[in-house]
């Protein structure tokens, strides 16, 4: 029995609005769903999975969006209507081509895509894009339900959505009528999440798993021992700041903490593992004795620092020209659009007062803040690496790339994969580091390689997980009369999605959590590149790592890293 009116003129939580959503929609005959796991659609995805359990719904979990909206598309086309769900971001995109065929087709096709929360469109928040209207008329319906939806609202939005698609009412798009589409069709309902995004109990489960965790392997800086400074954190799109702030920012003896694809981390400054040490060992210093933040670009990897740039209670600058930055929650205390003006502010900073009395050096307590976090940092990423995984096999990547006897490009993947890199990697990088972080999507990563590598005309590595190869398989094949370039493919296959192990969704039941997040796949990876005419060759242990990352990048190879 459906209770939705019981709530009728109150905010619902996540679980009610997930769960409300989806039996409102199966209650109108949708039986076949089609679910693509993802961080902010997970409320989505633990409803589906309860539904499912008790047999109310059909649930399918596939990774690739594109696939799983044609396979929505199929079940629509033999008579059983469907449901596409999908996370934020460049997921969406992927629905296109299959809302473009129901259209064209008269098929009643419903995409559901979560989304975050209308305030963070055009803050530089991560994989946050503006999803409504993205399918323009090729949709009969699009409506956009934000937090706080009320019950009678969201009854509401899925009867118009429902009658929409099924064409027993007239198209909220006044076009679709000229452009002569048949009557039922495609509709889109982008229904935004607030964090947490899963259910409490594993929330709860999660935090007494990261409490003990901590209280095992952390030793705390005293922060009354400690020094006080300033840090500045470099995202995607903080090159251009390079340049002008590289020599104030090392005198002043500021800590940097930038991502690996970016200029910033080859900065003698650059600290490795500040994100794990800004969330562990040095937590109580950063939250009171950090006094000032300059942001370049826009840093979206990790936690620690999204909550460091969003703090109210210190001074969080940015510095770059507008739409380069973050403003999550419009704490920005000054926004440096001219960076030779900070450069200056800096190096006036850094030299000693003629009033001092203290009679030190001006780079005295700032290098002993800066060391304290490069100290810090590189126990953090000893403890990382003393085993073989994930970080220890990205180091020895990272080392044999930068040392190659040739140059040799890096391409790294999104997800994890650009996590642990952030974590090792070290501050000589005299080659190009790229990856995909407008959106973060893990879509096409093999082929954004491909085309790199051929517009280069140099060696080029790509590294990311076993999700994202099978994400992106097609790209292996090419014509036989094509130019291929020197492209090496480095998978790290870890068994799936291992990104939502380190999320609040680790927590969760084990048949839940490898069926909604891991996904772990079926396929032989070395067997189906070879099947598409690459080399290849699988390793399992460091030793055989470091020896096959000695031999050339030449032609297409591929290298699988069992963990």
């Amino acid at each position: 029995m459906d209770n939705t009116g019981q709530r009728d003129n109150q905010d619902a939580s996540n679980r009610q609005y997930a769960g409300d959503l989806v039996r409102l929609l199966a209650a109108q005959g949708f039986t076949d769903w089609f679910y693509c796991p993802g961080s902010r659609d997970a409320p989505l995805g633990y409803a589906l999975n309860q539904l499912a359990a008790s047999r109310r719904l059909n649930l399918h979990v596939r990774i690739d969006e594109r696939d799983a909206a044609f396979m929505a598309l199929g079940a629509t086309r033999a008579g059983h209507p469907a449901v596409l769900v999908m996370t934020s971001g460049t997921a969406v995109g992927n629905a296109l081509p299959a809302v473009m065929e129901a259209a064209h087709a008269g098929l009643p096709l419903l995409v559901l895509s979560a989304d975050r929360p209308a305030a963070l469109r055009g803050t530089g928040a991560n994989q946050t894009t503006w999803q409504p209207g993205i399918f323009g008329d090729f949709v009969r319906f699009s409506t956009d339900i934000q937090p706080g939806v009320t019950a009678a609202e969201l009854q509401q939005a899925v009867s118009a959505a429902v009658a929409s698609c099924r064409g027993v009412s007239p198209s909220h798009h006044p076009d679709t009528d000229e452009k002569h589409f048949p009557l039922p069709g495609p509709v889109h309902i982008n229904a935004s999440f607030i964090e947490p995004l899963a259910p409490p109990e594993t929330i709860e489960a999660f935090a007494a798993r990261a409490s003990a965790s901590a209280i095992a392997s952390e030793n705390p800086l005293d922060p009354h021992q400690a020094p006080r400074g300033t840090l500045l954190i470099a995202g995607d799109l903080s090159d251009a700041t390079y340049a002008d702030l590289c020599e104030a920012v090392k005198n002043a003896g500021i800590p940097v903490l930038a991502e690996p694809q970016t200029a910033w981390r080859r900065h003698p400054n650059a600290v490795r593992g500040y994100a794990k040490v800004a969330g562990t060992t040095l937590s109580a210093v950063v939250e009171n004795n950090l006094e000032r933040v300059i942001v370049a670009g826009r840093p979206t990897l990790t936690r620690p620092i999204t909550r460091l740039v969003t703090r109210h209670d210190i001074s969080v600058e940015t510095v770059g020209a507008p739409g380069t930055t973050v403003n999550l929650a419009d704490n920005i205390a000054r926004q440096w659009t001219d960076a030779p003006t900070l450069a200056c502010e800096l190096a006036k900073a850094a030299k000693p007062s003629p009033h001092s009395t203290l009679h030190r050096s001006a780079a005295e307590a700032p290098q002993s803040w800066l060391e304290m976090w490069r100290v810090a940092g590189e126990n953090a990423v000893a403890a990382l690496t003393q085993d073989w995984g994930f970080h220890s096999a990205a180091q020895a990547i990272w080392d044999s790339t930068m040392t190659a006897p040739e140059p040799v490009d890096l391409y790294l993947g999104a997800s994890l994969t650009i996590r642990v890199f952030d974590a090792v990697a070290r501050n000589s990088a005299p080659n190009r580091v790229f990856t995909n972080r407008g959106l973060a999507g893990i879509d096409g990563t093999i082929a954004s390689a491909w085309g790199a590598a051929l517009a280069r005309r140099q060696p080029m590595r790509l590294v990311f997980g076993d999700v994202s190869f099978f994400h992106d398989l097609g790209a292996l094949s090419h014509g036989r009369t094509e130019e291929v370039p020197n492209l090496q493919v480095i998978v790290i296959n870890n068994g799936g999605g291992r990104i939502f192990g380190g999320l609040e969704h680790g927590a969760a039941p084990a048949e839940t959590f490898t069926r909604m997040f891991l996904t772990p796949q079926v396929g032989d990876i070395c067997g189906l590149a070879r099947a598409a005419g690459w080399q290849a060759e699988l390793v399992d242990n460091q030793a055989d790592l470091v020896s096959a990352l000695t031999q050339p990048v030449r032609g297409l190879s591929l290298l699988e890293v069992v963990l």
